[in-house]
């Protein structure tokens, strides 16, 4: 009887999901004891990996040579602390949550702005397609030579045509491309003017929290329960934080950038995007110094099809990481539990499927016995 009782118990998709959650709960302090041990590391190291990248930056050769001697530098310091000493009061375990929570709310309003623009798209293009008869023939239509009109060519009018279109490409064609490089130059300077305009409201490290990231916060810190008590919730807690922090990472270094513009140490300011994509590996870029990035862009309005090189600081946690190996021995640690939890989700889709089939058999259609109809 125990036995069955037993096998019973070990089949039972509620008992076997119940056992997974209390195995989380279990594994939060842990993780979140690395997490915290991990993000006070990069806390006490960004200032130093940011000193190193402007250094690196004041080595390069274009920099003006008064510069480098230091005229003017105990200004750049001071803004340069301060927007590092504004970032690491963020980068916790309570402040990245807020963000993580932000980030997710975005991406589901830009989902939803994506399908609401799908379906407005597809109606209008239903709403604006004529609806016509259509008749399959052999037999020309000859009582209708309006529909055959331009199926036989006229020589004088091909001619003619034919002129008209070469005298209109040669006097219409430089205005073309005169007015793609002015459309080219100017989109470059509202890319450069609204990343400067973002600087307060979007990247700088230092902003008032808003209402809405003040209650998340409150709600946060006043939860019983901080962390998720599910495989996959705790999955994508972790991988929030990790996001969170990524953008932190990102805000500060263009930041810094419009700093290091203003005193002249770089020559041009990238747009937040590309910073995102390089993070992202999805924009090539040349070999430099930890934290910093290095580009050639091309330049389409040059004939010759010249490229501009551009080199701005980019932080990053894996560079971090590279350069300290306690960093780096923590994230390993953070892996294994991102590995572990992995199979935890594995199995616990396992058995929500299966509650979920007990449950269609329970309320849908239950097993009844038959009844053999009577002769």
């Amino acid at each position: 009887m125990e036995v069955h009782s037993e096998s019973r118990h070990r089949h039972d998709p509620d008992l076997q999901l119940e056992r997974l959650a209390k195995r989380c709960r279990s594994l939060s302090p842990s993780i979140y004891r690395e997490q915290a041990l991990y993000l006070q590391i990069v806390r006490d190291q960004l200032p130093k990996a940011v000193r190193t990248a402007i250094k690196h930056l004041l080595c390069d050769p274009d920099v003006d040579a008064r510069i480098r001697r230091g005229d003017g530098l105990k200004s750049i310091h001071l803004r340069v602390d301060a927007l590092v000493q504004k970032t690491t009061t963020l980068i916790t375990v309570e402040q990245l949550l807020v963000t993580a929570e932000r980030l997710r709310a975005d991406a589901q309003r830009s989902r939803l702005l994506q399908v609401q623009a799908m379906a407005s798209s597809s109606e209008t293009l239903v709403a604006s397609e004529p609806c016509h008869e259509i008749h399959l023939g052999l037999s020309l239509p000859l009582d209708r030579p309006d529909l055959i009109d331009g199926l036989v060519p006229d020589p004088q009018s091909s001619d003619r045509g034919g002129a008209e279109a070469d005298q209109f490409s040669k006097e219409e064609q430089p205005p073309i491309q005169e007015a793609t490089e002015l459309d080219l130059l100017r989109s470059l300077f509202v890319l450069a003017s609204e990343s400067m305009e973002t600087r307060e409201a979007q990247v700088s490290s230092g902003e008032a929290m808003t209402p809405s990231e003040s209650s998340l916060l409150r709600s946060v810190s006043s939860s019983n329960q901080l962390m998720p008590a599910s495989p996959s919730d705790l999955l994508a807690w972790i991988e929030g934080l990790d996001a969170a922090l990524c953008r932190r990472l990102r805000n500060l270094s263009h930041a810094l950038n419009v700093e290091l513009m203003r005193a002249g140490i770089i020559r041009s300011l990238l747009p937040i995007q590309l910073l995102e994509a390089a993070m992202n590996g999805q924009l090539p870029s040349q070999a430099s110094q930890s934290n910093l990035l290095r580009l050639h862009l091309p330049l389409p309005v040059a004939a010759d099809e010249q490229s501009f090189e551009s080199h701005c600081l980019l932080l990053r946690s894996s560079e971090l990481e590279f350069d300290h190996p306690s960093l780096r021995r923590c994230r390993e640690r953070i892996q294994q539990q991102r590995r572990y939890l992995s199979t935890l989700v594995v199995k616990e889709r396992h058995w929500q499927r299966r509650s979920s089939t007990r449950e269609v058999q329970t309320h849908w259609w239950p097993n009844r016995t038959e009844i053999p109809p009577r002769h």
